[in-house]
């Protein structure tokens, strides 16, 4: 055999051996990829949110669109899951329950007396929604990794969604003051519900400080009087804390100040992001 013919062989033994570790190392990276990931849900008073997780981040989200069984059947057959984690504070669904009782891993339903992880010692306040118990254990898990010098400051958790809601929480972890107020649909609703000529308006749209007729006047007064309601808050507690943290989320669009953005951190998955630190710990 010529010696161009030896090499040629070298070269293709050693691109097939190249071809078979890549196979290899890809297979043995999807197989731990896959493994120990869990379905989680948001089930709020709107819509109802979905996640699959593994322990280092969210892999799959999406708002609910179908049957909660076509959903699972689904997430099950292109996950291997090994427990799902649920928030829910819309009520008893007949449908999802019926959809759980055939699941062949573990269901966890989050409330407020599922311990914190952060912060074993701290207790939620008595009948704080799950969501809003998520969404801080969230907030207080990424803050403890932010401050390594192991001090934690106080942090506010704003969630706009349905409602408005504002949850303080202190250095070791307990939420010791809120607020709850409506959210910009609930106040478009509000206002043509218990009017008799105020429209129903889309609160999609431009929104100005002040309106020029009576559709833009009501988004202003929505949009625009939930954004300045939540700055107030921000810069009334921070001047009170002057070690604010502070975290929205939810699903509402709202634009804020260029002072107020420079101190928040705007986190859509935060409710998850709390159903995964109980998970996972």
């Amino acid at each position: 055999m010529c010696e161009i013919d030896k090499k040629q062989e070298v070269f293709v033994v050693l691109y097939n051996v190249e071809y078979a570790l890549s196979l290899f190392f890809i297979t043995f990276a999807l197989y731990f990829r896959t493994k120990d990931m869990k379905i989680l849900l948001d089930i709020g008073n709107t819509c109802a949110k979905v996640a699959v997780v593994n322990e280092q981040e969210i892999v799959h989200f999406e708002h609910r669109d179908e049957d909660w069984d076509t959903l699972f059947q689904r997430l099950t057959a292109t996950y291997s899951i090994d427990e799902c984690a649920i928030s829910n504070v819309a009520g008893v669904d007949k449908e999802l329950l019926h959809t759980l009782e055939s699941q062949p891993y573990p269901i966890r339903w989050f409330t407020y007396e599922t311990p914190n992880p952060v912060f074993p010692d701290a207790k939620a306040p008595r009948g704080l929604g799950a969501d809003r118990w998520a969404a801080d254990i969230g907030a207080m898990a990424i803050t403890r990794n932010r401050c390594k010098d192991g001090t934690m400051p106080h942090i506010l958790v704003i969630d706009a969604g349905t409602c408005i809601t504002y949850d303080l929480i202190d250095s070791k972890g307990m939420v010791f003051k809120g607020a709850i107020s409506p959210g910009v649909a609930l106040r478009i609703k509000a206002m043509h519900e218990h009017t008799a000529l105020l429209p129903l308006i889309d609160p999609e749209g431009d929104v100005e400080l002040l309106g020029l007729d009576t559709e833009t006047a009501l988004r202003s007064g929505a949009v625009m009087g939930a954004a300045l309601e939540i700055e107030g808050f921000i810069r009334r507690l921070a001047r009170q804390y002057p070690d604010l943290m502070v975290y929205v989320t939810g699903g509402s669009k709202i634009e804020f100040d260029a002072d107020i953005v420079s101190r928040i951190t705007i986190e859509p998955m935060l409710i998850f992001k709390g159903l995964m630190e109980v998970c996972y710990k």
